[in-house]
């Protein structure tokens, strides 16, 4: 979604490609990474506040989805038939709208690509809280769980659904294989290309007493597959379609850039 170009600073770049592998023992930098030609324009570090808002819970303990978290993992591998949609031309920034439409649709609502950026989606100069920027400009910046998880409990109220969004944000990546097990899918926070995460601007900001921080490549797909013989995830990628990684090189990122995700259930 976002990519900058930046003088390399001692980091060896993670190059990943459709299923890499990486040696145990790897861990991401928090500094800056020299990244090849970008595919998407950076964007601006959002103003962000350094102070606590305080809100319930990190993560929504809903009694459903606590029975699905808690349970153990049935299967080896299981695949959802989330489809792809390309999140170009119209949302060039809009990852995360288009990734939570990929899951929605898949879960039988009916959603043109821009459908929930135009209507549904919250805007704010926070990106906990609501979107920051515009989706459709290529200088857009993000949203974060907790705000995306109400703009689509908004939209599943105004649908009479029975379904609900829920904030699986500090959730393991092996523990939310048990949504995809019980047939729900995931709105997971990674890289754009899976790439060491860029840090473009090191001042943090809070949810419920834990720092985040903002990645100047944050992108936003959906998990809609695993399979632990082969060591791999299966995503639905707004930008590159359906694509398979490296659980391991995967999980490294999601573990870095903060464990963000989500997903909607009933």
């Amino acid at each position: 979604m976002k990519r900058i170009i930046a003088a390399l600073l001692g980091i060896i770049l993670l190059i990943c490609a459709g299923g890499c592998s990486q040696d145990s023992g790897i861990s991401f930098t928090e500094s800056k990474a020299t990244q090849d030609q970008p595919k998407q324009q950076a964007s601006t570090a959002p103003t962000v506040q350094p102070t606590t808002r305080e809100v319930a819970e990190v993560r929504d303990e809903d009694e459903v989805l606590t029975k699905v978290l808690k349970a153990p993992l049935k299967n080896r591998k299981a695949q959802l038939n989330v489809e792809f949609i390309d999140q170009y031309p119209e949302l060039p920034t809009g990852c995360e709208s288009v990734a939570l439409t990929e899951a929605l649709r898949y879960l039988g609502f009916k959603l043109e690509k821009t459908d929930f950026a135009d209507i549904y989606l919250g805007f704010s100069d926070e990106v906990m809280w609501g979107y920051v920027g515009d989706p459709a400009e290529s200088d857009g910046a993000g949203i974060f769980p907790p705000g995306l998880v109400m703009n689509a409990n908004d939209y599943l109220a105004s649908q009479h659904s029975d379904y609900r969004a829920y904030n699986t944000m500090g959730t393991e990546l092996t523990d939310l294989y048990k949504l995809i097990d019980a047939g729900f899918p995931v709105v997971i926070w990674t890289t754009i290309d899976y790439s060491v995460p860029y840090l473009e601007d090191d001042v943090p900001f809070y949810y419920n007493d834990e720092e985040f921080y903002w990645y100047s490549n944050e992108h936003c797909v959906v998990l809609r597959g695993y399979d632990l013989d082969a060591g791999t995830v299966t995503l639905a990628d707004p930008t590159h379609g359906i694509v398979t990684q490296d659980a391991e090189h995967f999980g490294l990122i999601y573990n870095n850039i903060g464990m963000l995700s989500m997903t909607v259930m009933k």
